[in-house]
């Protein structure tokens, strides 16, 4: 019954976002356990090969995603009822969405969270001494970003690519973005 009511109030595009996000966090939370024992070059290149694992498990797991050849046709978006018909429609809601975002970065800059977060940024065993852990500030950024992320690409694969494969998010465009 419960599943039934939020079905009927909640967009796909509203529960894509969420499930998007949160499937991105739990991954960006596993593989950052395991990335915060470097630093510097090293974490970027351990992010970018535990990036291949993940590109490798989807191409090669057809469970997960259909193969690497596979194409998943998004429905088209709507909102509060309405469909969104054009790319006017899409970059409005796009731009809504990341104006969101910015709202939160910006207020959790301010909040005891993001000045223990600058602490550890600026010096993070003087941050250990004053009682903050380091260890799982790092991992809470880690989800935060990698949450983010998820919402980023769903609001990618629903508003501008209207499908999603395999190969639109491979190793490549992370090089040529870092």
């Amino acid at each position: 019954l419960a599943e039934a009511i939020t079905l009927s109030f909640l967009s796909p595009l509203f529960l894509a976002v969420l499930v998007g996000g949160v499937m991105a966090a739990s991954i960006g939370m596993l593989f950052g356990a395991a990335a915060l024992r470097v630093k510097g070059l090293y974490l970027a290149v351990s992010t970018l090969a535990m990036q291949y694992i993940v590109d490798y498990t989807i191409s090669h797991v057809p469970a997960i995603s259909g193969g690497s050849q596979a194409t998943l046709q998004a429905p088209p978006v709507s909102l509060l009822g309405f469909t969104l018909v054009g790319d006017a429609a899409h970059y409005w809601l796009v731009l809504a969405v990341c104006g969101l975002v910015t709202l939160f970065m910006l207020n959790v800059r301010r909040s005891s969270y993001g000045r223990a977060l600058a602490a550890v940024r600026e010096k993070d065993y003087a941050a250990e001494i004053i009682g903050v852990s380091t260890f799982r500030y790092k991992l809470s950024v880690f989800w935060v970003s990698s949450f983010i992320g998820g919402v980023a690409g769903t609001m990618l694969a629903f508003c501008y690519y209207k499908a999603v494969t395999p190969e639109q998010f491979h190793l490549e465009l992370s090089i040529q973005l870092l």
